[in-house]
């Protein structure tokens, strides 16, 4: 194996993966390499300082005891450090306004009918129907039905 081969190993052996075979030949070659070597000794140590260590080694307890008012205070300080912004009404209100303003302008001016369009509309289309022409359609004994059934719903 070369050197890049060795170099992607390397964490294998860190974190123990690796077999009997490949941890002597890669151990092997770390003695003769010192850039490997190197790469060795810097992920074992970020290894080493990243993995959770169950036992604490002082006796104050810090992560029971104060863990949880410096988290407090770390959220405090943040919430201190970014104000809140005020809503920009100065800005929206006018733009609201405005728009506004320029719907109305525009449904007066460019879409709404004019008056005389409006008169000479034929509203006699909207009397054409007429339900009783139905009841002349009817044969006379539907028709001697239907006046009963209207008795019936009058009371007479």
């Amino acid at each position: 194996m070369n050197c890049p081969d060795i170099q992607e190993r390397i964490i294998d052996i860190v974190l123990g993966e690796a077999s009997e075979e490949e941890k002597r030949f890669i151990v092997e070659h770390l003695e003769t390499c010192p850039v490997c070597r190197q790469d060795y000794a810097l992920i074992n140590a970020c290894i080493e300082l990243c993995t959770y260590q169950e036992e604490e080694t002082c006796s104050c307890h810090f992560q029971t005891a104060y863990w949880d008012e410096f988290v407090v205070s770390i959220h405090q300080q943040i919430r201190h450090e970014k104000p809140r912004k005020p809503f920009p009404f100065a800005v929206v209100l006018p733009i609201a306004a405005g728009a506004a303003m320029a719907i109305i302008f525009g449904y007066f001016v460019l879409i709404r009918p004019a008056s005389q369009q409006t008169a000479q509309r034929d509203d006699a289309q909207y009397f054409q129907y007429d339900p009783y022409d139905e009841l002349n359609d009817l044969s006379p004994e539907e028709k001697e039905r239907f006046i009963q059934m209207i008795n019936q719903y009058f009371g007479q």
